[in-house]
């Protein structure tokens, strides 16, 4: 898939026309310069992605008349991954979401911890959002991460504590598993919830308070991450740990398959 990638809220029905407006009809006829005739793709942030070839190109680029060709719904993509994360400062919490986003991230805490430097601000979440759909349209993903409200510790381990589900703290340690080899052994892994707290580390009660709902503390080595850092690390490796076992097994199984094709090739006909 070559053509750009655009956000819409509502995705129609194969057939249909549709308009595309705002910022992103701004970026479809001055940035990428789209003319009547050309194919670009829709999504809604919910797993729907629709192609769509342009119609008409309103004055001054305001409005692009789409009519939709096809339409289909992705499945989620697994492990479902939640991120509950310190907040850095500045231009990093850009870099953090963006990053997050692009592997796979599914979802957004804001951690309220007691060495918190920066806390969530009333206009952040919607930025934070504009920020997470601009790095679902960068690397193709078709669902747009939650944003939560702000959590401590406490509260996100109890409310991740469920069947079939990881939680992970980053703690370094002397009872903490080296994110390779945590990874290595969690490829069949559905859910994850990943705790990076601040650049001070967290307290001992709120590492108690996560370790006591079953947490596995892990750690990245010996190096003092900054918090953007360690949590685009530990989201790496285990999305580099998944999709390789993915693509193990799809080989396998296309391996598989030649085989059986090959011998009922050779097979005498009955």
């Amino acid at each position: 898939m070559t053509e750009p990638l655009f956000f819409v809220q509502h995705l129609p029905e194969a057939g249909a026309t549709t308009s595309l407006t705002g910022e992103e009809a701004h970026h479809a006829a001055a940035s990428r310069r789209l003319h009547p005739g050309d194919i670009l793709w829709l999504f809604d942030g919910l797993g729907g992605i629709a192609r769509a070839t342009v119609q008409r190109v309103g004055a001054r680029g305001r409005e692009l008349e789409l009519r939709v060709q096809d339409r289909r719904t992705e499945p989620y993509p697994w492990p479902l991954i939640h991120l509950a994360c310190a907040i850095p400062k500045g231009d990093r919490q850009q870099v953090l979401l963006d990053m997050a986003t692009q592997l796979g991230m599914a979802s957004f805490t804001p951690l309220t911890c007691e060495r918190s430097v920066v806390k969530p601000g009333t206009g952040n979440p919607e930025r934070w959002r504009r920020i997470c759909l601009e790095a679902c349209k960068q690397s193709r993903r078709l669902y747009l991460p939650v944003i939560h409200e702000p959590g401590s510790p406490r509260q996100v381990a109890t409310q991740a504590a469920s069947p079939g589900a990881d939680l992970w703290i980053a703690h370094p340690g002397d009872r903490a598993i080296p994110i390779s080899v945590l990874t290595a052994s969690r490829n069949q892994t559905r859910a994850v919830t990943i705790l990076v707290g601040p650049e001070g580390g967290f307290t001992q009660e709120e590492i108690d308070a996560v370790m006591a709902a079953s947490a596995t503390a892990v750690t990245l080595g010996r190096a003092v991450l900054r918090i953007e850092t360690a949590a685009v690390a530990l989201l790496a490796m285990l999305r580099l740990n998944v999709d390789s076992a993915d693509q193990t097994g799809r080989a396998a199984e296309n391996g598989t398959l030649k085989d059986l094709s090959s011998a009922g090739e050779r097979s005498p006909a009955t």
